[in-house]
């Protein structure tokens, strides 16, 4: 589970310099012509707080952002994760 506290301007109080992969926010998949499309929110450590990270199947899309507290990342991935679910994916 990722802490709850909230990040201040400066970086985070533990950070050793590399960005580092935590579990997905979600995964979920959606049927094309002619194979499974998976789409990935992707988090990351980052020195600020977290990265959130698209992508869809396997490839990093333009859409990724910082954000500085777990509720706002927390947040941000089911706003992302309904958004799809909306127009098809499962």
């Amino acid at each position: 589970m990722l802490p709850p506290r909230l990040m201040g301007d400066g970086p985070r109080e533990f950070w050793n310099g590399q960005p580092e992969r935590l579990p997905d926010g979600f995964r979920v998949t959606k049927p094309s012509a002619e194979r499974l499309m998976t789409a990935t929110c992707e988090i990351w450590t980052n020195p600020f707080g977290w990265e959130l990270r698209f992508t869809k199947d396997g490839q990093s899309l333009p859409i990724e952002t910082i954000v500085r507290s777990a509720d706002e990342m927390r947040a941000l991935v089911e706003t992302w994760r309904a958004a799809l679910l909306e127009i098809g994916w499962a």
